[in-house]
């Protein structure tokens, strides 16, 4: 248990040293500046899921229905979305990925966003409004196919297509289960209706809940050990300076955590770890209203 206190210590200065990411956007600012806010709100949302998903399709619909509340909203299958898509009076929840550069260097990042279709000034097509998104943490594998994918010369649409297709059927997200899903749609949601926006650089720490760790314990999900038992952070002199997290870690697999987080009368915090093309993000959520607490 030493060394995993000592890599969380590492993990966190790591963070620190870098400038910080949001693991969760929104756009409510904007959204309320073009009236989108108020035709959002108008619509039912549509989620979609990656198939495998459906098999707790009684998990994540009672997820959303804990924190999703500025519209009323409905799950479908993938193949749906074509008989939604065109129709004013809904919005959707989908995965997608986009190619981030930086020092001639490209890398994917996989996001679950939230998006707006209304019309434009050309009739024959359709403005696409992003109110929202959540950065994804791939597995290597599905990093890799992505990132193969994105680099074939082809056309948009059928590029776009195939992706998708990955995303939904092939595709696995280590920061992703029901009970997290609550967390993040917690921050959409009332980011939006707060008519406020929070961008690509974030970072938070309420003084009040956060130094309750002192007396509480941090539930961490398994595979945050997992990939620091095959991937150990370097060690830095400022990282070996530093002192472990000296307060008590309890490691959970998702099943576990996922019902520790939905359950009504069982208040934690619990710490999700995500790398994004060049980041890596710390978050930790207290379940007791699914609010961030911490953020580096």
């Amino acid at each position: 248990m030493k060394h995993y206190k000592l890599w969380l210590s590492a993990i966190i200065l790591t963070s620190i040293n870098t400038i910080s990411r949001a693991q969760v956007s929104y756009f409510g600012e904007e959204a309320a500046k073009s009236e989108k806010l108020e035709i959002l709100k108008k619509t039912t949302t549509l989620f979609t899921l990656q198939y495998a998903d459906y098999a707790e399709l009684d998990r994540f619909n009672e997820a959303i229905k804990r924190t999703w509340t500025i519209t009323p909203f409905k799950i479908i299958k993938p193949e749906e979305l074509s008989t939604y898509d065109k129709l004013p009076e809904y919005s959707f929840f989908y995965f997608d990925a986009y190619t981030e550069k930086l020092n001639d260097i490209s890398n994917i990042n996989v996001i679950y966003e939230l998006k707006l279709i209304t019309p434009s000034k050309n009739p024959k097509e359709k403005e696409e409004t992003i109110l929202g998104f959540v950065n994804l943490f791939p597995d290597v594998y599905t990093n890799l196919m992505v990132k193969e994918q994105s680099e074939k010369f082809e056309s948009r649409k059928a590029l776009k297509a195939k992706i998708l297709n990955m995303l939904y059927n092939n595709s696995k997200f280590v920061n992703w289960s029901p009970g997290l899903l609550a967390g993040y749609l917690k921050q959409i949601n009332d980011g939006l209706l707060s008519n406020q926006n929070r961008a690509l650089d974030f970072q938070f720490y309420n003084k009040v809940r956060l130094p309750e760790l002192a007396n509480e314990t941090l539930y961490v999900p398994e595979y945050v050990r997992q990939i620091f038992s095959s991937q150990k952070p370097k060690l830095t002199d400022s990282v070996v300076k530093a002192e472990p997290y000296n307060y008590k870690l309890k490691f959970v697999p998702y099943a576990e955590l996922d019902s520790l987080i939905l359950k009504k009368d069982t208040n934690i915090k619990y710490l999700v770890y995500t790398q994004r093309s060049f980041d890596k993000i710390i978050s930790v959520y207290d379940s007791k209203d699914d609010k961030i607490i911490y953020q580096r």
